[in-house]
């Protein structure tokens, strides 16, 4: 028997090259999950004082970033077919790099949602484009062994995001924690464009920008409930993990500031290590998706009602780590998920199929933060009030992890009118 030689793509550079590359992409792509998870959540309090801001104007600060990353999910793809991912994750990281620096500069809530704005608008670009570079310099044998590779780094980004800036910010304060961020983000975009300037692939093709696979994504009705479910999955997941989970042990709990970054930082590292094992769960389903997403949705049931009756109960922090766990445990199914939305419509429309199916989680995201902000503000007549933050009622969490536990029975049962796919797409 001939041995099996990997295939790589004609395009594929010498494998030095292309290290060279893909640490350069990674790179950039930490900062990208470090900015989207530091802000509100490690410096809510500091936010919040500071700039003298509602609990709603803070949360919108994340919601101003996902208003403007979600919809983009629809067209980066496209523009990296069209110009090349090189070209779209150079020009993206290059204005999330100004939105990055604007930031930590602003005084006023325009100037901050701005910038935030801007940050999310050019992160939009990374992902998609890392994904389709690394399909051209690795090849499709290697390409799910890299692309966990570059999640991995991503989580890393969003680890670096909790307790590390969380200390950084008590010995500096929020405003140079960030403007130190920027800088180390300015120089390896630098670095980044010298490398694959000189030495990165170059791809690219005569595609036009068409609505009509999106279209086609949209209307499609076996994909209505996964919708819903990405909806709400991901999101009751994040507002915990980069919104108000720290607040929450702040407030409720009495941890301090440096205790309630070490769940979140433990969180994040359950939520790395699901999304590496996601490969290998799923084939002990035998490549099954549904159980995965019955899974999420109950674990996200049972964390909230958790969650809730720890507030009612005036639970230990323990308690609340425990619910946390499990939040972060849900996030396993998100391979699930999109391997679910590929094999629902086909390979001729993957990437709009995909692209649909994240940005509904990040719109999810800028939703529910949203309204976690105003249900916090509701309560404000019965806050207390210091120099160091602002200090919500039990009944304001309650209210939060009530609404959470009823959106995870919408997803639970969304979930049973989903069509299995056992890993087959359908046929042309």
């Amino acid at each position: 028997m001939s041995p099996v030689v990997p295939v790589l793509s004609p395009h594929a550079p010498p494998a030095r090259t292309a290290r060279l590359a893909l640490g350069a992409m990674v790179s950039l792509y930490f900062f990208s999950f470090f900015l989207r998870a530091s802000v509100p959540g490690t410096i809510f309090n500091e936010l919040q004082i500071d700039l003298a801001l509602t609990a709603a104007q803070v949360t919108g600060l994340s919601s101003a970033f996902f208003y403007v990353y979600a919809p983009m999910q629809f067209v980066a793809g496209v523009c990296a077919d069209r110009f090349g991912g090189v070209r779209t994750l150079l020009s993206g990281a290059l204005v999330m790099t100004i939105g990055a620096a604007w930031f930590p500069q602003s005084d006023s809530v325009v100037a901050c949602y701005a910038s935030r704005a801007l940050t999310g608008f050019g992160a939009s670009f990374l992902y998609l484009s890392i994904v389709k570079e690394i399909d051209v310099l690795f090849g499709p044998i290697r390409f799910p062994t890299v692309l966990g590779t570059v999640l991995g780094f991503g989580y890393a980004g969003g680890i670096a995001a909790m307790l590390p800036f969380e200390r950084v910010v008590a010995l500096t304060g929020w405003r140079w924690a960030l403007r130190g961020a920027a800088i180390a983000l300015a120089v390896v975009w630098v670095v980044a464009f010298i490398v694959l300037s000189r030495i990165g692939p170059k791809s690219g093709s005569p595609v036009r920008l068409s609505w009509k696979p999106l279209w086609r994504v949209f209307v499609h009705g076996p994909s209505r409930p996964l919708f819903l479910v990405g909806l709400i999955n991901y999101p009751a997941y994040f507002v915990m993990q980069a919104g108000i989970g720290k607040k929450f042990l702040q407030d409720h709990v009495g941890l301090s500031s440096a205790s309630g970054a070490l769940f979140t930082t433990i969180m994040m590292g359950i939520s790395a290590s699901m999304m590496l094992s996601a490969g290998p769960l799923l084939r002990l389903t035998r490549h099954r998706r549904k159980p995965h997403l019955y899974v999420a949705s109950s674990l996200i049931l049972i964390a909230s009602s958790l969650l809730l009756a720890g507030v009612l109960m005036r639970a230990r922090g323990v308690w609340f780590l425990f619910c946390y766990a499990m939040l972060a445990t849900s996030t396993a199914s998100a391979p699930a998920g999109n391997a679910l939305m590929k094999e629902l419509h086909g390979r001729e429309v993957v990437g709009a199929a995909i692209a649909v199916f994240n940005g509904m989680a990040y719109i999810g995201v800028a939703l529910l933060t949203q309204v976690i902000g105003l249900v916090l503000d509701g309560f404000s007549s019965a806050a207390r009030i210091s120099d160091r933050a602002v200090e919500y009622p039990p009944a304001a969490y309650a209210t939060i992890f009530a609404i959470l536990s009823c959106l995870s029975v919408v997803s639970l049962t969304a979930t049973h009118f989903i069509r299995e796919t056992h890993g087959y797409e359908p046929r042309a």
